[in-house]
């Protein structure tokens, strides 16, 4: 059946709006920069003097269209996703300059928009719309568990947790591990308390001198969104890496979980 003439024009409507926005594009683009590190990696702070720099006339020798006055100013826009918190610049503006003292940890995603007018070398103005997002470093940690199955990170995990230098920090958690079957019967208080230990465990680990690279879950340290979620509730099991979890075991419930997580 061939368009008609309405559809032709809805249709034309659509190419017309995509080439529009395109064009603006072109002559005011939006960039969105993510700034990521691991916790007291100093991005809030990063941002803040960023931001602070641009919008207060701040020294940037080494930034050739700011040091040639190519930028006219740059401004706060507001908020662009609903969905994200705002970046608490001005908070942490406040912490460093009158009460000198260091903001608070980066916990959850965030993010700030700033616009910047400026000159191009050819003398047109033009309008940079930029998305900075603080994107906490310990959940890029997990990037590795997309491709391993539960029984392959637990039994990881828990040879980690048995060298010499962990084995101590591990001790309350392996010692209610022991307690445990993974074919026993699903037991939701059995799982909170091996998930609070298992963390217990992490967190004394990011306190201690090993590498943050070999913690992950990265969220049980930094939850986010995820606090107090099931997602949050699982920890590893002394099972075989080829084994099969029987139904409604602690095992599948744990292995469930893990997948959620990872999803």
């Amino acid at each position: 059946m061939p368009p008609s003439f309405s559809d032709i024009v809805e249709e034309a409507r659509l190419s017309a709006r995509a080439l529009l926005d395109y064009g603006e594009g072109l002559f005011n683009p939006t960039v969105r920069l993510g700034v990521t590190g691991l916790s007291r990696a100093g991005k809030t702070v990063f941002i803040t003097a960023l931001v602070h720099g641009l919008t207060r006339g701040g020294r940037f020798p080494v930034f050739e269209a700011y040091a040639s006055g190519r930028i006219a100013r740059a401004y706060l826009a507001p908020q662009p996703d609903d969905a994200v918190p705002r970046f608490a610049y001005e908070n942490h503006v406040r912490t460093l300059v009158e009460e000198r003292l260091w903001p608070s940890s980066t916990t959850d995603i965030s993010e700030l928009r700033l616009v910047i007018e400026y000159q191009r070398q050819n003398g047109a103005d033009r309008t940079l719309t930029l998305d900075i997002v603080d994107y906490p470093g310990e959940w890029l940690l997990d990037l590795p568990l997309l491709s391993k199955s539960y029984e392959q990170w637990s039994a990881e995990s828990l040879a980690l947790s048995r060298e010499p230098l962990r084995a101590k920090l591990a001790a309350p958690w392996h010692a209610h591990l022991a307690t445990l079957k993974p074919e026993a019967r699903e037991d939701e208080q059995a799982a909170l308390t091996e998930a609070r230990l298992f963390t217990d465990y992490l967190r004394a680990c990011r306190d201690e001198r090993f590498a943050m690279s070999l913690l992950p879950p990265g969220r049980f340290l930094m939850p986010g969104n995820l606090a107090d979620t099931p997602a949050l509730t699982f920890a590893p099991l002394d099972v075989p890496m080829d084994g099969s979890a029987p139904d409604h075991s602690l095992w599948a419930m744990m292995r469930r979980r893990y997948e959620a997580y990872k999803d």
